[in-house]
C-alpha cells in the first residue's frame, strides 16, 4: 500500500508509489485521470505520474483505453516520443498510473499563438521533420496515433535547439495489429475535428496516410496561422473534412507567398483519398525534406534525423543536387541568431498551464481544469473519455478549455 509523507493539493498528493515515485503538485484534473509532479527517489528525478480517476474504474472500456495509452507509447523509443518510465496500480483500489517523462517547455498551439499564428518558413519545416519523424516511428511499429495537433506537440529545449519536438498524447492511438479496436465502437469517429481525417470524419477505417493528412494540416497551420477549414461546430467541421476541397494554401500564408514545392507538397497531402497522400509519417518527412530543398531553404537552419531519410546522411535529403555530404557526414548545428530568441512563451520558458485535453469522440464532450501553470512533462496531456458524442460538442472546445472545435 502507498506510504503517505504529506499532506496536499490532490486526493493522492504525499502518497509515494511502488516505494519509488513520491507524488507532489497535483499539475492536472481531467475527465480521465489526474496528473502529478513527482519525485523518483532511487535517482533523484522529475517525473510526471498520470492516475485513472477511481470513479472510472467500473469503466472496463475507460479502463482499457488508460492502459493501452501506456502500452503502446511504451513500446516506442525515439528522442521525440514521450518517454513511459513505468506502469503499476494504485493501492488499495487497484487505480491503474503510467510514470512519465518530465518535459517543460510549451505546447505548439501556445507557440503559434505567440508568434501571431504562424512560425517561419524554416522554424516551421524544422518542426514539422521531427515531428514526422516522431510519428514515423509509431508507423514503423504499427502504431496510427490519431489525434495529431499542436496541444500534443510539446517543444522543449535541447541543447541549443529551444524547439525540439517531443510528441504526446496516445490515449487515442490504435494498433494496425488489431483487426478491430476492442475499445472503440464501429463507426465511432476518434479525433479532433480541425485535424481528423476525411476517412476519420466518416468513421471509417484510418491508416498512417490519415495521419499524414493531421501533419500536412498541422503544417498548413504552422505556415499560414490556421487550419484549413474553420467552423463553429464540430459537425460542420467535420463535413468538410469529409467532404469539401480545402482551400490553396496560398491563399493564407504570410505576404501572399510560399513557394510553390512546399504548397504543392501540402495540398497533395491534403488530398481527400488516402492512395493520394504520402503512405506513412516518414515518407511525409521524406517529401517535406525534398520540398524544403526545392524551395531554397537552408539546411543549417533544419535539423533532419538519419531515421527520417532511411539510413542516409540527413543533409542529403536537403542539399541540392549533385552536391551531396560524404555518408556519415552531420547535420551542421543551426546559424548563430537561425532560432528566434525565447520569449514568455517559448519552449525554455516556464509559465501557462497544462490544459487537460479535449477531443471529439464518439460524441460526448469531456472538459477537465488544471492549475496555471506551464509544467509541461505531463505528456500526455489530460485526456478526455474515450467515448463522446458529437452532435454534443457542436460548439464546444477542441483541445482545451475555451478552445474552438
Amino acid at each position: 500500500m502507498p506510504e503517505r509523507v504529506s499532506s496536499g493539493d490532490g486526493p493522492a498528493v504525499g502518497l509515494v508509489l511502488d516505494r519509488q515515485f513520491q507524488l507532489g503538485e497535483l499539475i492536472g484534473a481531467g475527465a480521465m485521470a489526474h496528473v502529478y509532479r513527482a519525485r523518483q527517489l532511487g535517482v533523484d528525478r522529475d517525473v510526471a505520474v498520470k492516475i485513472l480517476r477511481r470513479e472510472l474504474l467500473t469503466r472496463a472500456d475507460v479502463v482499457a483505453r488508460f492502459q493501452a495509452e501506456a502500452a503502446l507509447t511504451a513500446r516506442l523509443s525515439h528522442p521525440h516520443v514521450v518517454v513511459v518510465h513505468a506502469v503499476g496500480e494504485m493501492a488499495p483500489n487497484a487505480e491503474p498510473y503510467v510514470v512519465l517523462e518530465w518535459l517543460e517547455g510549451v505546447p505548439l498551439s501556445k507557440v503559434l499563438a505567440s508568434a501571431g499564428g504562424a512560425l517561419s518558413l524554416a522554424r516551421a519545416v524544422h518542426v514539422m521533420l521531427a515531428l514526422s519523424d516522431a510519428v514515423g516511428e509509431a508507423h514503423a511499429h504499427g502504431i496510427v496515433h490519431r489525434d495529431l495537433k499542436p496541444d500534443n506537440v510539446m517543444l522543449v529545449r535541447r541543447g541549443d535547439d529551444p524547439d525540439f519536438v517531443k510528441l504526446l498524447d496516445f490515449g487515442l492511438a490504435k494498433s494496425l495489429e488489431e483487426r478491430v479496436d476492442p475499445r472503440t465502437r464501429a463507426g465511432s469517429i476518434l479525433g479532433t475535428p480541425r485535424y481528423v481525417s476525411p476517412e476519420g470524419a466518416e468513421g471509417q477505417l484510418v491508416t498512417k496516410a490519415s495521419d499524414c493528412y493531421s501533419l500536412a494540416t498541422l503544417l498548413y497551420e504552422t505556415v499560414t496561422g490556421r487550419t484549413p477549414f474553420q467552423a463553429e461546430s464540430a459537425v460542420q467541421l467535420l463535413a468538410a473534412q469529409a467532404t469539401v476541397a480545402p482551400p490553396d494554401v496560398r491563399q493564407f500564408a504570410p505576404g501572399g507567398h510560399l513557394p510553390e514545392p512546399l504548397a504543392a507538397f501540402i495540398m497533395r497531402n491534403l488530398d481527400k483519398r488516402p492512395s493520394g497522400r504520402a503512405e506513412d509519417a516518414r515518407a511525409f518527412g521524406r517529401g517535406l525534406a525534398t520540398a524544403a530543398r526545392e524551395a531554397g531553404l537552408d539546411a543549417s537552419e533544419i535539423g533532419l534525423s538519419a531515421t527520417l531519410t532511411g539510413g542516409r546522411s540527413p543533409l542529403a535529403a536537403l542539399a541540392t543536387p549533385g552536391t551531396e555530404p560524404e555518408p556519415g557526414a552531420s547535420l551542421p548545428a543551426p546559424r548563430s541568431g537561425s532560432a528566434p530568441a525565447p520569449t514568455a512563451l517559448e519552449p525554455n520558458a516556464r509559465a501557462g498551464t497544462n490544459r487537460p485535453n479535449e477531443r471529439t469522440q464518439t460524441g460526448n464532450h469531456a472538459a477537465g481544469s488544471a492549475r496555471p501553470i506551464w509544467v509541461l512533462g505531463v505528456c500526455f496531456i489530460v485526456g478526455a473519455l474515450a467515448a463522446a458524442a458529437i452532435a454534443a460538442s457542436a460548439n464546444a472546445p477542441h483541445a482545451g478549455i475555451g478552445a474552438k472545435p
